[in-house]
């Protein structure tokens, strides 16, 4: 893609005016921006980790100052690093997505190119994987952990209730039909932000139209409109016409789904393994504290392809601008920030203090003696149990495709269009996405 051409893509998106990048002079104290989206009680445990790292960097590099940027991780990769980088003008250190938003940076020449860097501190083999950060055969980000998509639960109810895991959809339609008729909602949702019940219709079309599905969007070998999505999504305008979610979901933020099956008010959540660090602390999950398992969705009858593979990946971690090449200085802080960032001792941090999964190949000792939650544990047998996983949708659309299905699945749960509809326009967003010359 042509520099001009990000300009072009992005131009409809307020451009930021907030002063990034470096300040003071050369010779005196740098100060450097880091944009990280770690807000809130639930990300207390990662700010601490990354405010840790800096204290390194500083450390590592003298006359050298952070100054941190939190945004609303939303926010941040949907609006305000889009119209950072129209302008050339992101952060040094920056919260990045792999897949698309990657692969976009680097056509416009955004991101500063790691692997040397991985090269000389001898960290090229150390990913489970860096597919979704790589472009051409290079590195431009680096995941800071995995994760996977599943259903937690509130164990003491299963109990109490006599029910069972399901592992078909059709099971797990018969559990949400129980656990209504006993007054509770039956799966928690909040759907402000379209990214949340994506996560659900997501899994859900990869059982019906197969895991692979989706990759075929963007050469469009497959069609979002096919039979097996409006299928998938008919299925899911079933849910929210029988009640299976909250009423007014629409207007309830993300971090309030939590809330709904902590109060004891809905008894399942559709979720990412991020999620579980919540359930291990009393300040936030209260009387639930450990009492949540963990699930994946059922297979549906007739379905495509693996019925077991799960959303999961390493999609998620930290970018660096291409300006950072030309200053010694800023390079050397990069370099130190990987290497404090991504060892052996800072992905056990994570997964035991706030259930982040390894995105890197731990030492298998450190790794069998982590202190890990039970929950945590139990979505890690979850993940070794499935055939694969796959990709979300959003690392393999372009932005506008991903506009499309997010007003889509809005419009959906509000019942102001059909499945079939909502699919023809998210094509017709995906046809003219493909016809870009990039």
């Amino acid at each position: 893609m042509k520099k001009s051409l990000l300009v072009t893509a992005l131009s409809t998106i307020l451009v930021a005016t907030t002063a990034l990048g470096t300040a003071g002079a050369a010779t005196k104290t740098i100060t450097m921006v880091v944009r990280h989206t770690q807000l809130g009680e639930a990300k207390q445990q990662r700010l601490n980790i990354l405010n840790d790292v800096l204290k390194k960097v500083s450390k590592d590099v003298p006359g050298i100052k952070f100054k941190l940027d939190g945004v609303d991780s939303d926010v941040n990769r949907k609006e305000k690093l889009r119209s950072e980088m129209v302008v050339n003008r992101p952060p040094a250190i920056f919260d990045l997505f792999g897949g698309a938003d990657t692969q976009l940076y680097v056509e416009a020449e955004r991101l500063l190119d790691l692997t040397p860097i991985l090269k000389e501190l001898g960290l090229q083999d150390k990913f489970i994987s860096l597919g979704e950060f790589t472009v051409g055969g290079k590195v431009y980000g680096l995941p800071i952990g995995g994760y996977q998509e599943g259903y937690f639960y509130n164990k003491d109810y299963f109990k109490a209730k006599n029910l069972k895991v399901p592992t078909t959809v059709a099971e797990l339609e018969k559990l949400a039909d129980t656990i209504k008729k006993d007054g509770k909602t039956p799966f928690a949702q909040a759907s402000k932000a379209a990214w949340v019940p994506l996560m659900t219709a997501n899994t859900l079309w990869a059982r019906y139209a197969g895991p692979n599905f989706t990759d075929g969007f963007s050469t469009g070998k497959t069609k979002w409109n096919s039979p097996e999505m409006v299928a998938a999504f008919t299925k899911y305008q079933d849910w929210v016409k029988k009640g299976y979610f909250k009423e007014g979901e629409l207007g309830l933020d993300y971090a309030e789904q939590r809330n709904q099956i902590i109060r004891g008010e809905a008894i399942l959540m559709y979720d990412g393994s991020w999620a579980s660090s919540v359930f291990a602390d009393p300040k936030q999950a209260g009387d639930l504290t450990n009492k949540v398992g963990y699930f994946s969705l059922g297979s549906v009858v007739n379905g495509k392809g693996s019925q077991t593979a799960v959303n999961g990946g390493f999609s998620n971690g930290y970018g660096f601008s291409a300006k950072i090449k030309k200053d010694k200085t800023q390079l050397a802080v990069v370099k130190s920030f990987i290497k404090n960032m991504y060892n052996d001792d800072m992905q056990i941090r994570g997964l035991e203090a706030d259930g982040v999964l390894p995105s890197m190949k731990v030492d298998s000792k450190k790794l069998a003696n982590a202190k890990a939650s039970d929950l945590v544990k139990e979505i890690i047998a979850v993940g070794n149990k499935a055939s694969g996983a796959f990709p979300a949708f959003d690392s393999l659309v372009k932005p506008d495709v991903t506009t499309a299905i997010s007003e889509g699945i809005q419009k959906l749960i509000g019942g102001k269009v059909t499945p079939k509809a909502m699919l023809d326009s998210v094509q017709k967003a995906q046809d003219a996405a493909n016809n870009d010359d990039f």
